[in-house]
């Protein structure tokens, strides 16, 4: 909550008009951190609601599985929103046949259930198209076979399957290029209205020459920090890279660093807790 209600003061101006008069570095880094302040946000008031729920002897299942790590669109649905998507596959996807009547009915389904998934946060055409777009990419992620080529374990790959460098680059191209296509679809939930989205892409390409604002770059970077740093842990190679040279992963220093981390935190919630405003899904 503390990251997200500091996020939303400067991702304020990617609202209509003012990401006209934006440089594109700057709109782009406003963009990536919509994308930190989405999911601090959701991710934050589902951990409370899953905390207040245990307090009273309820077990909630996990929303969010660290979805940025995912390194494909297929295992970023099964890490974002866990209840909408898990909804979505069994009494939709499923019952539409899923993907057991061939391809062509596979992708027709997906495109299906990721357009009404998309309607069910709103009757708008920005909503639709978010749905379209992201049925769209796992349509194409299916075909090219994308979708499989990826581990489908939580577990890290092994260090003797490939070399850990080759390993890491891979995974590092793969994570970038999903965070990319999910944070470009962000935009429609930000600009609800298709056309300014549409035109934010387009002042993208108009506002190259204009320089970087760095009084919304440096702290939009900042305050997006610690959502990186939460992913990294459960980044597919990581297990690899904090072994030591005897194969045990380092757990007092990473122990250590947690309890610096959890340390900060509780200060920040004290110091700099930011505006407090409604959480972005509440409207949905």
């Amino acid at each position: 909550m503390v990251i997200a209600d500091n996020l939303k003061d400067y991702t304020f101006w990617l609202s209509y008009p003012y990401y006209q008069g934006l440089g594109t570095i700057t709109n782009l880094t406003l963009l990536f951190g919509y994308s930190m302040q989405i999911f601090a946000d959701f991710a934050g008031y589902s951990l409370i609601a899953i905390g207040l729920a245990a307090a009273l002897g309820y077990t909630i299942p996990d929303n969010f599985d660290f979805p940025y790590i995912s390194r494909s669109l297929s295992e970023f649905w099964r890490r974002w929103h866990i209840s909408l998507s898990t909804w979505l596959r069994d009494y939709l996807y499923f019952p539409l046949g899923g993907n057991r009547k061939g391809k062509i009915r596979t992708y027709v389904n997906l495109m299906a259930v990721m357009t009404l998934g998309g309607l069910w946060h709103g009757a708008a055409w920005s909503y639709a198209v978010w749905g379209v777009y992201h049925g769209f990419g796992l349509a194409v992620e299916r075909f090219f076979g994308f979708d499989k080529s990826k581990n489908q374990s939580k577990d890290p790959i092994p260090a003797t399957a490939k070399p850990i460098w080759k390993q890491l680059l891979f995974d590092s191209i793969s994570v970038l290029a999903i965070f990319a296509f999910v944070s470009l679809g962000w935009l429609l939930f930000k600009l609800p209205r298709f056309e300014e989205a549409v035109e934010f892409v387009v002042c993208l390409f108009r506002n190259v020459k204009i320089k970087p604002g760095w009084t919304y770059i440096i702290p939009t970077l900042i305050f997006s920090i610690p959502v990186v740093i939460y992913h990294i842990p459960h980044f597919p190679t990581w297990q690899n890279l904090i072994k030591d040279s005897a194969g045990k992963p380092l757990n007092q220093a990473w122990r250590i660093y947690q309890d610096l981390a959890l340390g900060i935190m509780l200060a920040m919630i004290f110091l700099n807790s930011g505006n407090s405003k409604q959480f972005i899904y509440f409207q949905f």
